[in-house]
């Protein structure tokens, strides 16, 4: 009976230790939640005032363009029909609401239910009362629902583009929550925002002052709590749950990870069966070398990789192909004179141990060549491989940090598919690609940061007749003053795109772009680079088009988006469609580089550009047939397709007369104009 009774109190241990560790937990977690509510109001109160300010600076634009003010006062019939109905504004499912100042209305908004008009007329009516009393370029944020149907938006007074002289009426512009421009997670946060706005006040509701703005004297928007205190415990007991239930099988996971940590081990061991000669762990190495100091003067270290990209459906599973692979070339590798120790490193690394002076360890890299290539071919049928190494000097002082270091290389893009020989060792090697990373990263978060910058524009003029015209400027970066000297504009782009951080730069320059073309109406155009790596990836094309969609019509149609050939070259199918995208925006596009990257004719056709920039090795070849023959195609293309052939890197008043002669018209280059930052 003893061991009954010594169960059940072990049993009845448990329970009370399981039940007092539950009772941490859910406080832990009902803590937790708090904490979480909070912080979700503060996002939610920050993405409707995000979602205000947007219209806040639409409804300025518009308030204050001269054309809508001419409008306002009956000066412009035509306004609606030509700038209006065909802005992205109204696709967005975005409107506009104007009343001028004897109270008709001017624009009715879409179409509404007569609850929410009554709504929007209750907020314009306080908008003549405030726009009266407040600055010229100050804008009101309002949230109006009515049943079902709920709209944020922004209004301001009509005034003239210089802010001077009296209203001529007033302006909201306003949309409803969901918006084409906005993917379902957004649209869905918005929706879920609305159903917490409220208007009572409560003890632990936020103020939501963004939206508030035109609302009646007295009366304020709140974000009332996602969850009342009793759904909260609840909460908090279901999310206790599984972690209640983790610890309790503690045992369980720390038994899993000392099988993970066995993979290696039976990793080695299956190599092991297969090889003839002995094979050690990475301890054994470094035990059996710190054991031989007088063999290490002449011994050099070569770490390999072998990655397995795709194997045949013989093989059961990557692990079983890899084994296959190290098996072939450890066999291989302990055939070799030179080789002393051959060991399994961490990620399935060779690690060979070979004798040779310096003159030898070139021969020693040859041979590792030759066999990783006869191992690719080996095993063609079977599997594709991706193989690489390293070869250095062996560091008999540290050699814990040789292999690190030697890992750290290996894990570079410029390691891949050969045999670096490192005769100064791979420790400042190592140090080098650690610095750049620091680098990278401290030049990623700078232009994250970074909010205005310097910049210049280099002019793409038309010739035509003896008459000049600027077609648009390009817009080139410029690093800020403390960066100068330290590092090239085309090595920050290059840090940029090793951390994937070059939509940031996009972005940025898209930005003074827009800034630039609104503040001065009559700009031709501006054009702007895009990265090939900001179009590839679908989060970067959908933040461009953001910013590109709010804009008015008449801006958008003086940007030009500029891309490398090269980029459209690697994945044509998908660059099309991305292309007819930011093309349905309205804005212009121009391949620059044109005939870098041997375009197939078909790709013209394709992408159907606005402005071919041909790259300056073709426009400083002059009387080259082959050259003259490109240039009369793609003028004649440009002619059928209403596509303009720009000759980038003119410098000479030869150049420009040699093509001119020959039909050429748009030029660019440093014979009209040197770039200076601003």
């Amino acid at each position: 009976m003893a061991r009954p009774a010594s169960w059940q109190r072990l049993l009845l241990a448990w329970i009370l230790l399981s039940g007092s560790l539950a009772a941490v937990l859910w406080q832990q977690r009902w803590t937790v939640l708090q904490q979480r509510q909070a912080r979700q109001s503060q996002t939610d109160l920050g993405l409707l005032e995000l979602r205000i300010n947007s219209h806040k600076i639409t409804a300025l634009d518009w308030g204050h363009w001269d054309p809508l003010y001419a409008f306002a006062g009956g000066q412009d019939p035509g306004f609606v029909g030509r700038e209006l109905e065909p802005s992205s504004i109204i696709r967005d499912g975005q409107l506009l609401l104007l009343r001028n100042r004897d109270g008709r209305e001017l624009l009715k908004g879409g179409t509404v239910s007569p609850g929410l008009r009554n709504c929007l007329n209750a907020r314009l009516a306080e908008l003549r009362q405030r726009s009266n009393r407040a600055s010229s370029d100050q804008a009101f944020g309002f949230h109006c629902q009515a049943g079902d149907e709920a709209v944020l938006g922004a209004g301001t007074g009509i005034r003239a583009s210089t802010g001077q002289g009296a209203e001529r009426g007033w302006l909201l512009h306003f949309s409803r929550l969901e918006r084409p421009s906005y993917n379902e997670a957004v649209n869905a946060g918005f929706q879920r925002i609305n159903a917490l706005i409220h208007h009572q006040q409560s003890e632990g509701d936020r103020a939501a002052a963004a939206i508030s703005e035109l609302s009646a004297a007295g009366q304020q928007l709140r974000l009332q709590p996602d969850l009342s205190p009793w759904p909260m415990r609840l909460q908090a007991l279901r999310e206790m749950a599984p972690s209640w239930i983790g610890i309790n099988a503690l045992l369980a996971a720390a038994a899993t990870g000392a099988l993970l940590s066995l993979r290696q081990w039976r990793q080695l061991r299956l190599l092991r069966r297969e090889l003839p000669g002995p094979l050690l762990s990475r301890g054994e190495l470094l035990e059996t070398l710190e054991q031989s100091p007088q063999l290490q003067s002449e011994l050099w270290i070569a770490a390999l990789l072998v990655k397995v990209t795709l194997f045949n459906g013989a093989l059961q599973q990557r692990s079983s192909a890899r084994t296959q692979a190290l098996a072939w070339l450890g066999e291989r590798l302990q055939q070799q004179a030179c080789t002393r120790h051959l060991a399994l490193g961490e990620d399935n690394t060779l690690l060979q141990i070979l004798q040779a002076n310096p003159t030898g360890a070139q021969a020693a890299q040859q041979q590792i060549e030759l066999e990783l290539r006869e191992l690719k071919r080996a095993m063609a049928d079977a599997m594709e491989l991706a193989v690489s190494g390293i070869m250095a000097p062996l560091d008999p002082h540290n050699l814990q940090q040789q292999l690190s270091d030697l890992a750290l290389l290996l894990s570079q893009p410029s390691s891949q598919g050969s045999v670096q020989l490192l005769p100064d060792g791979v420790a400042s090697a190592a140090a080098a690609v650690r610095q750049q990373l620091g680098r990278d990263f401290d030049l990623s978060r700078r232009i994250a940061s970074l909010n205005n910058h310097r910049y210049a524009l280099e002019p793409v003029l038309e010739l035509r007749n003896g008459d000049q015209r600027l077609a648009y400027s390009e817009l080139l970066f410029r690093l800020p003053r403390d960066l100068e000297g330290s590092i090239t504009v085309q090595e920050l782009v290059l840090a940029l795109e090793r951390n994937n951080n070059v939509h940031l730069l996009d972005q940025l320059m898209l930005r003074r772009a827009i800034a630039l073309l609104r503040d001065d109406p009559d700009r031709p155009g501006i054009g702007v680079n895009i990265s090939a790596l900001s179009f590839a990836q679908e989060q970067h094309l959908q933040q461009l088009l953001a910013q590109l969609r709010p804009l008015p019509e008449s801006l958008r149609r003086r940007l030009v988006l500029e891309v490398t050939e090269t980029a459209l070259l690697q994945h044509p199918e998908q660059w099309g469609e991305r292309l007819d995208q930011l093309r349905q925006v309205g804005v212009q596009i121009s391949i620059d580089d044109f005939g870098v990257g041997f375009a197939s004719v078909s790709y013209l056709f394709q992408f159907q550009p606005d402005y071919l920039k041909l790259d300056l090795s073709y426009s400083q070849r002059l009387g080259d047939a082959n050259v003259d023959a490109l240039v009369a195609f793609l003028l004649r293309y440009g002619e059928l397709n209403g596509c303009g052939l720009i000759l980038e890197g003119i410098e000479t008043s030869e150049q420009l007369t040699y093509w001119q002669e020959r039909g050429v018209s748009l030029f660019q280059g440093y014979l009209f104009h040197t770039p200076q930052a601003s």
